[in-house]
């Protein structure tokens, strides 16, 4: 009896069955199985600009630099200051003694002077008891203009003064001091180096296969290597041409000028944003999104449920999303987690937006 039962369910079982597999057998339009599940982000789509993280060095401005020296041989007798001091209008920098041959060269256009003047004091003499000619007057005159002249040459170089007192001529950093107290200094030679601390020039080393993304008038973001908080925007001035010898980059000249300069000491490392190539309208993907097949890069798409491999070239990488070019529009869906197992064609359920897509 209880074997009868048995084989009456199993009757019935396969009679509830046959028709839902004669039906799914006889339904051509069926849908084909999810082969995997993937998580989406839709394509974006704007300006983007390539920033090129840099590093560099603070110094003064040349074109805004002066050096201090003295027209005649002297004696360094004090040297009141030191490299690095912030100086005022009008302080005491050095004092300088006059070298002996200076000091005689004074005392002989001092007594040309004289001598030229007594001359011609004669000659009118001379000339008022006709015994000499105008001529001879006028020869006299233009002896005491010459001597005149050599005189006021030498007081503007500052010679007729024993000891010279050379003060600033401006608000300034002693940029440099390369004499020392005592040391006798030839005519010319440079006894300070004064730079403006408002006028400063940072150079930044650039790759030499990104020069061509950069270009004068570019902006730059600068700040002090060890400090992020402080950030100055400024511009690229001019690219250098040349290969640093040091560094083994191309040096970016940037020009720093007034408030730009405050954060910033010469001398001062820092690190630097320039911003390189602008892409307008760009279309922008999560980097996770990008796979590669023998080195070409393509990415899924998803339309209605089905995967679909489009190639895309990738024009720059920024962060944790990729510039990339190919035959995607801004919204559409593309694989981002669980991408790596599907091909061209495969049936997919999205389980959501991936975290990339809202970033």
């Amino acid at each position: 009896m209880k074997y009868l039962q048995i084989l009456v369910l199993a009757l019935l079982s396969g009679l509830a069955i046959a028709p839902a597999v004669a039906e799914d057998e006889g339904d051509g339009g069926s849908e084909l199985p999810v082969l995997y599940q993937v998580q989406t982000a839709a394509v974006r789509q704007h300006t983007v600009d390539e920033l090129l993280h840099v590093y560099g060095k603070v110094s003064f401005d040349d074109a805004w630099l002066q050096n201090i020296s003295l027209a005649y041989a002297g004696q360094i007798i004090r040297l009141p200051v030191v490299a690095g001091e912030q100086v005022a209008k009008g302080q005491l920098l050095a004092e300088v003694a006059t070298d002996p041959a200076a000091a005689a060269a004074w005392q002989q256009a001092l007594s040309a002077v004289k001598f030229a003047q007594a001359e011609v004091d004669r000659m009118r003499s001379q000339l008022a008891d006709q015994l000499a000619t105008k001529s001879q007057l006028a020869a006299a005159e233009k002896a005491v203009a010459d001597s005149q002249a050599q005189l006021h040459q030498l007081r503007q170089q500052g010679v007729g003064k024993g000891i010279r007192r050379i003060l600033s001529p401006f608000p300034a950093v002693i940029a440099a001091i390369p004499v020392q107290a005592g040391q006798r200094v030839a005519a010319g030679v440079t006894l300070l180096q004064l730079g403006k601390p408002d006028r400063l020039k940072v150079l930044l080393g650039v790759e030499a296969e990104d020069v061509g993304s950069v270009a004068a008038g570019h902006p730059v973001y600068i700040h002090p290597a060890m400090r992020d908080d402080v950030k100055v925007t400024a511009s690229v001035d001019q690219i250098l041409r040349a290969i640093n010898p040091q560094t083994r980059l191309v040096d970016v000249l940037v020009r720093l000028s007034g408030s730009q300069a405050k954060p910033f000491l010469a001398g001062m490392a820092v690190s630097a944003d320039i911003v390189g190539r602008t892409f307008r309208d760009a279309l922008i993907i999560p980097r996770q999104a990008v796979m590669y097949d023998a080195g070409a890069a393509y990415v899924m798409r998803i339309e209605n449920g089905v995967a679909r491999r489009v190639p895309v070239r990738i024009l720059l990488e920024k962060d944790e999303s990729v510039v990339v070019q190919g035959e995607l529009a801004a919204g559409e869906a593309i694989a981002t987690i669980g991408v790596a197992e599907v091909t061209d064609g495969d049936r997919v359920r999205v389980q959501g937006a991936s975290k990339a897509a809202t970033q």
